[in-house]
């Protein structure tokens, strides 16, 4: 594993003795909680994304081709279209058009196929105001569908390729027959990424994502550093609970729990959420069920302690948290990277404060000053050397090739879109970044940034105005200084 040396450590890091700003409940700090939550996929298990990505695409066109009769001509190299590859970007099915969105619904910028579409040509698509007719229902639901296939938005890194796919299926489409007044391509991807992803598929070695995964787990995924596992036990140490509640069921979970924590995974939590069916944990009521193995058996209406259960609901969590701390309403703050099902329903519904884990970040890089830096702890020279100590545990690279894959000369940041920025004050006006700044207490690029910062650091934590910046650590992203 890569070690990070003192150069590379010290742009990005730690507490200094200059006093910090107080801001009214506006901090936010990890002992204020009584439980701590863990989504697993792109939360603590990072993937090295130049292998998903290539394992993501290549199995979408498989599917296509082979369930759907596609051509094979629309499979080719991923790497070859990394600038096409985006995060947060939306599916216009209808018109056969990708889509990238301003804070307040405006097509900011969009694409017919692979082709951008220059200005005159938006406007004669969208409207002279360029207002997107699905935008309301996409930010109120936050859901990546609207059920009836007319958009899909892509936000997680085992569906961004298909984005890619979909631009060549329109360029396809046109090519042989003209351009459509109604495309209908979406519902055969669509029914294609339901082939690679189903649950069953890790199990039975079906489909063209799962199989390739669990022959060699260590070539998408990157091991968890000794300091975030510390990190871990350091929590539970508080007397809190520490929980692990992911969507992915138990056989791929596990699978991935061993490579990024080891066999001993279990040590690093008090109970195991698995097929957690995130957002519908929080709305839908579900039965928690007990697990013999792999297997779902009956329903469970009493959680125990280092148990693992499959599906289940919120009020039933906060019931077994609450009885595990003698907190009549327990404080949570659960860490993900999903703004859909982790950000949005987590703290829309169940009240639970968000830290959101967003590569982002780290990829569109951002300049520390001692202002960033500052912290209430009253920093010493000594535990200065412990913090920094505690630094050269954890793993803070981002690989260059990977960081290409983050990066889209052609869409622009994820977070900031220049033309929009009238007032020139540089807040966050993407679609995403209202989001980001709604729905999170703090947004960090990686789990081992807040890692290697000690317990009781208190962090600016984002307002309640559009496009706030303030909750970013360690600093904020380039584009918005």
């Amino acid at each position: 594993m890569f070690q990070p040396t003192k150069h590379f450590i010290t742009r990005k890091l730690f507490c200094l003795t200059a006093p910090h700003r107080q801001f009214k409940d506006m901090t936010f700090c990890l002992t204020d909680y009584d439980a701590y939550g863990f989504d697993l996929d792109h939360t603590l298990a990072k993937y090295k994304l130049t292998e998903l990505c290539r394992l993501a695409y290549e199995g979408a066109c498989e599917a296509l081709i082979k369930t759907k009769g596609y051509d094979k001509k629309l499979k080719d190299d991923i790497a070859l279209h990394k600038d096409f590859i985006c995060k947060g970007l939306f599916l216009d099915a209808d018109k056969g058009n990708i889509l990238k969105l301003s804070h307040d619904g405006k097509v900011l910028r969009a694409s017919h196929g692979t082709k951008m579409l220059t200005k005159d040509e938006l406007k004669k698509t969208y409207g002279a105001d360029l207002h997107w007719e699905h935008f309301q229902e996409a930010k109120d639901n936050v859901k990546s569908s609207d059920g009836k296939l007319k958009y899909r938005f892509f936000e997680n890194y085992f569906d961004i390729p298909s984005a890619v796919l979909c631009a060549h299926v329109v360029d396809y489409i046109d090519q042989k027959d003209g351009p459509q007044e109604k495309y209908t391509f979406w519902q055969d991807v669509y029914a294609s990424l339901g082939h690679n992803y189903i649950p069953k598929a890790f199990a039975e070695e079906t489909g063209y994502f799962f199989p390739s995964l669990k022959r060699n787990p260590e070539k998408f995924l990157q091991p968890c550093s000794d300091g975030v596992k510390q990190w871990l036990l350091e929590l539970k140490k508080q007397g809190k609970v520490v929980f692990l509640m992911t969507s992915s069921a138990h056989d791929f979970a596990t699978t991935v729990l061993k490579v990024v924590l080891g066999s001993d995974w279990q040590q690093y939590f008090d109970i195991f959420l698995f097929n957690a069916k995130k957002p519908a944990f929080f709305t839908d009521g579900n039965s928690f069920l007990g697990l013999d193995g792999h297997f779902e058996t009956t329903p469970v209406t009493e959680l125990q302690a280092k148990t693992c259960y499959s599906m289940g609901n919120h009020p039933d969590l906060m019931k077994f948290i609450s009885q595990q701390t003698q907190r009549v309403k327990p404080k949570v703050v659960y860490f993900g990277d999903s703004l859909c099902s982790d950000s949005f329903p987590a703290n829309n519904y169940a009240g639970w404060d968000v830290v959101l884990v967003l590569e982002e970040m780290e990829a569109e890089g951002y300049h520390l000053t001692p202002k960033d830096l500052e912290c209430d702890d009253t920093a010493t020279v000594k535990n200065q050397k412990e913090m920094y100590d505690l630094f050269l545990q954890v793993n803070l690279y981002i690989d260059p090739e990977e960081e290409s894959f983050l990066l889209s000369k052609g869409w622009g940041s994820f977070f900031y879109h220049e033309e929009e920025d009238v007032k020139h004050d540089k807040h966050m006006n993407t679609f995403w970044g209202r989001l980001i700044s709604k729905y999170n207490a703090i947004a960090v690029p990686l789990i081992e940034y807040i890692a290697g910062m000690p317990i009781d650091h208190k962090y600016k934590r984002f307002s309640d105005g559009v496009g706030s910046t303030d909750g970013f650590s360690p600093a904020k992203p380039k584009p918005l200084l």
